[in-house]
């Protein structure tokens, strides 16, 4: 009997340093697994923040503002170029070509007109003549002669006239012809060369902003994972409270074994036989315990170890995926990538300027076609004023059949003596229809010149309207300026997903490299595995084998206080098939979802 007092007495006083150095175990560490978890909260929180502006970057990168800005600005400069048509036909130097050439006409015509004056002239000095030679009978062809010298003296003036506007217009046509070269000059350099240049800096812009979103859907995506790796480590951290639960199941399993041993006898006489065996059964009891808790607390060592393993792996791997998501920003968020080489400011800055000096080039072209609208106005009211003169010219020509009528009634009345005034009055009625030719000519001349001239006008005028010019401009510069202002706010985004990645990779580092305390945890647990063990097999080299057998049948009962299926396993495992067998009621385990898995 006062061998087994002995051995309980020693196996208390180890169940009992046991217990209290795995309660100062997890005690001790408490503080770093709170610690753990609040990093790894703030860990979780920062990879929310940068989802967040993941998911806000690639709503600016991939949505519709970027879209309606760059289909906007396709369809101000389709308009723009609209304005600075380039007439490859020509259809205004042809017209300006044409009215030179009924000029040209217009000046023969004068000068062919000149020839009645010249008639006229001769006729006058003939009539004078023979209105001398008849005398008092030729009083009346005096007086013709002097209306036959009038009207020459018109008609020189008026052709005259007409000769000057003539030139006049011939020259204002040729400075409206020299001012239309110069602007289809500009015109083509503004369509092919200035548009050419935009045209090349909007596919740039295209291939941008394509890159940017893809980018900021690649950063996206990533981010999104990270932060679904971090809910899951986040979620996984219930290893501590697992382990805490199995260490205490331990804590109480012993102390129940010192509880034990504690009720046994302690001084009874020796030779009580039943005393004895009573003894011998709680120790029995003390060394199942005792193996049963060497398994659990290995396990629970295992299990630590690995969920301590594999968060690191998984953090470390969560560090290298931020890294990642660092490294894809850094072509989009390093200022000095946003240059010639990612393309984003700099041809943005091209634009603007080619912008501008569209804008300076179409309001220049816009004030030359205001002034060949004033030239060809010119052109216009000059031509009104030429057909005034016609108007004269044909009454020139009616007072010639007047005259030549007077002559033909005046030579009649004379007889033979007037013959030679027959004469006269026949080519001054062959004049007057030369003359009435000549007017009609001039006439269908004048109206030609004057159908051009007001086509011309219409042309002129309509080629540039500067306040179109200024509105469109002013829409392209709003719309590059909003265009910045997207671009810059996606730089900034990369640039700040970029600066938060490296700022989490180095905590989640930082976070890997203090995370020590499993390996004192570990050997802790080691140590009281191995005490427990040992005082298993202790106990059971100096127990019979009647008192095991007893105890084996009193331990099936701690079974349903586990609350973890790992723990009733192992506890079949270690006592025996039958130990493992689904307890009655409630679903396989009797416990129905009151089960934390590990």
């Amino acid at each position: 009997m006062q061998e087994y007092t002995a051995l309980a007495r020693e196996v208390r006083e180890r169940l009992g340093r046991v217990g209290s150095g795995l309660a100062r175990l997890v005690q001790q560490r408490e503080d770093d697994f709170l610690a753990l978890g609040a990093e790894l909260q703030d860990v979780a929180r920062r990879v929310q923040d940068i989802a967040a502006d993941s998911q806000k970057l690639n709503h600016i990168a991939s949505g519709d503002t970027v879209r309606h800005i760059l289909e906007e600005l396709v369809a101000e400069l389709d308009a723009m170029q609209t304005l600075c048509h380039v007439d490859e036909d020509a259809v205004d130097l042809a017209m300006l070509s044409r009215a030179r050439e009924l000029v040209q006409q217009l000046s023969r015509s004068i000068r062919d007109y000149a020839r009645v004056v010249r008639t006229l002239q001769m006729l006058g000095i003939s009539t004078r003549i023979e209105s001398a030679r008849l005398g008092s009978d030729g009083r009346g062809f005096s007086t013709l002669a002097d209306d036959v010298e009038k009207l020459g003296y018109k008609i020189v003036e008026y052709s005259g006239r007409i000769m000057q506007q003539a030139k006049t217009l011939d020259a204002l046509a040729e400075k409206a012809e020299a001012s239309t070269r110069e602007m289809h000059e500009m015109q083509r350099e503004c369509a092919y060369s200035v548009f050419g240049s935009i045209r090349d800096n909007m596919d740039t812009l295209h291939e941008v902003a394509e890159g940017s979103r893809k980018a900021s859907e690649d950063v996206r995506g990533h981010t999104a994972d990270i932060a679904a790796s971090m809910g899951r480590i986040i979620g996984s951290l219930q290893f501590h409270d697992i382990v805490r639960q199995q260490v205490e199941h331990v804590e109480e399993a012993l102390a129940d074994a010192r509880t034990g041993l504690d009720g046994a006898p302690d001084g009874m006489a020796d030779g009580a036989a039943d005393d004895d065996g009573a003894l011998a059964e709680e120790l029995a009891v003390a060394a199942d315990i005792c193996a049963l808790q060497q398994a659990q607390l290995d396990n629970a060592r295992t299990s630590f170890s690995d969920a301590v393993s594999t968060l690191r792996r998984e953090l470390a791997a969560i560090a290298a995926s931020v890294r990642g998501v660092g490294q894809r920003t850094g072509g989009f968020s390093d200022e000095s990538c946003l240059g010639e080489d990612c393309g984003g400011t700099a041809v943005l800055d091209h634009m603007e300027r080619s912008v501008a000096e569209i804008a300076a080039r179409m309001l220049s072209l816009a004030e030359q076609g205001e002034r060949m609208g004033h030239v060809m106005g010119e052109v216009a009211e000059m031509v009104a004023q030429m057909s005034v003169f016609l108007e004269d010219i044909e009454d020139v020509g009616d007072e010639i059949e007047l005259i030549a009528l007077n002559a033909s009634i005046r030579a009649a009345h004379t007889g033979e003596k007037g013959k030679a005034l027959g004469v006269l009055a026949s080519s001054i009625q062959r004049l007057s229809q030369d003359a009435g030719e000549s007017t009609t000519a001039l006439a269908t001349l004048l109206r030609e010149v004057d159908g051009v001239a007001g086509q011309l006008k219409t042309y002129a005028t309509a080629y540039l309207d500067s306040s179109r010019v200024s509105e469109i401009s002013g829409e392209l510069e709003g719309l590059t300026h909003g265009l910045r202002e997207v671009n810059g706010e996606a730089a900034r985004l990369f640039a700040g997903v970029g600066t938060a990645c490296a700022e989490l990779a180095s905590r989640v580092d930082h976070a890997v490299e203090d995370m020590g305390f499993d390996a004192q945890v570990a050997a802790g647990l080691s140590d009281a595995a191995d005490d427990v063990g040992e005082m298993a097999g202790m106990l059971r080299e100096r127990l019979p084998a009647s008192a095991r057998a007893a105890a084996a049948r009193r331990l099936a009962a701690m079974r349903d206080r586990y609350t973890m299926e790992q723990e009733r396993v192992l506890h079949g495992r270690v006592l025996g098939g039958g130990h493992a067998e689904a307890p009655a009621g409630g679903g396989e385990d009797g416990y129905g979802d009151n089960v934390e898995l590990f």
